[in-house]
């Protein structure tokens, strides 16, 4: 057990509430406050969000306690997906119960998904993912029948270059990271339950993460946010195809308009939105952070482990650091997992895609 910010301290008798107190929980976020005997972080949850609410929470809580397990062996798993065909499906079958009907790329695509879905369930709001890829198939289905022959072009341009394969490996391997951040996600999926959380500087205070802290898991959010970043550029070109029937065709705002994919996979993180005119996909802004992704990569952040409190520095100010952002450990873990959750909504679109080329697309003799 590691303690910090702490001193042995000699009592007498039972604790009577003269010093500070905490009580630590897993799966809720905790408060710093007045001793109340019984007033547990678990009764302080259900009283928030009600019986019903919490019913729901503890499903997932259950849910992760058994998947946490099968970290390894969903790396393997991802690992073999390219490797060892043979190896991957007996593999999916002993740890997952995932029968991969054939060795064809379109049943270990199915395969391999069914795999992530069973796994990263309890990450999701219900049916995000369902209704994420229910639009990504209305807006291909859409595209295809405006303009069959533009959108093979895309897809021929996304396979040649290798783009499309490697979105996919990027997407694959943030997954068994977040797994392994589950302990410190767990607070953070309790937020789901809130009607409205109150913004109050005393309520950012009150509520903090007993795991892990922000040092633990910057690079996951860092790596999160480059392959949202990558994901962007199919969103892109389907956009494109969508209001002017040519993935490479961008709005015309000027000299600054991309002139084509290329271009625009070479914009910064932050830029990229906004040649995303009139966009089909509902981008949860939230998860799509660029001042809080910079300051990370650029190590531009100072944390405070006792008040849980990250300063972090976005702005170009040479040596200076006058001009800074701060949020608390609980707000940063909860904008992980929405980036989290923007990223896997996004990975759908790159299995419609992939589902595109095996099923309909036809390669130009």
């Amino acid at each position: 057990m590691k303690v910090r910010g702490a001193e042995l301290a000699q009592t007498e008798g039972p604790f009577d509430g003269s010093r500070p107190f905490v009580d630590l929980h897993i799966d809720f976020p905790v408060t710093f406050g007045k001793y109340v005997m019984g007033r547990t972080p678990f009764m302080e949850a259900v009283a928030r969000v009600g019986h019903d609410r919490y019913l729901f929470h503890n499903q997932r809580l259950n849910a992760l306690n058994s998947l946490h397990q099968k970290r390894n062996d969903l790396q393997r798993v991802l690992r073999l997906y390219y490797k060892n065909k043979d190896l991957f499906a007996r593999l999916c079958k002993s740890h997952f119960n995932e029968e991969v009907i054939s060795q064809e790329p379109q049943d270990l695509n199915l395969a391999l998904y069914n795999v992530l879905a069973k796994v990263f369930f309890p990450f999701s709001l219900p049916n995000d993912n369902a209704n994420a890829v229910e639009l990504h198939l209305r807006v291909i289905r859409s595209i295809a029948s405006d303009h069959k022959q533009e959108l093979d072009q895309f897809i021929e341009q996304t396979l040649e270059s290798g783009f499309l394969k490697n979105v996919q490996r990027d997407c694959l391997d943030v997954y068994p990271d977040v797994l392994q951040a589950e302990l410190a996600l767990r607070p953070a999926l309790f937020l789901d339950l809130l009607d409205s959380r109150d913004e109050s500087e005393s309520e950012k205070v009150a509520l903090r993460v007993s795991v892990d802290d922000f040092h633990s898991h910057r690079e996951l959010y860092k790596n999160i946010s480059e392959v949202l970043s990558r994901e962007l550029i199919l969103v892109a070109g389907v956009n494109n195809l969508l209001h002017r029937g040519d993935h490479r065709k961008f709005k015309d705002v000027g000299n600054k308009t991309p002139r084509d994919l290329d271009a625009f996979a070479d914009l910064p993180y932050g830029l990229k939105i906004s040649h995303l005119d009139n966009c089909w996909f509902p981008l949860n802004e939230n998860a799509l952070d660029n001042q809080l992704r910079n300051a990370i990569a650029h190590h531009k952040t100072d944390y405070d482990e006792i008040s849980q409190l990250i300063t972090y520095y976005p702005y170009r100010e040479g040596i200076r650091k006058d001009r800074a952002e701060a949020m608390y450990f609980i707000e940063f873990v909860r904008k992980v997992l929405e980036a989290f959750r923007e990223m896997h909504r996004l990975h759908h679109l790159v299995k419609c895609l992939l589902n595109y080329r095996y099923f309909i697309y036809r390669p130009r003799p």
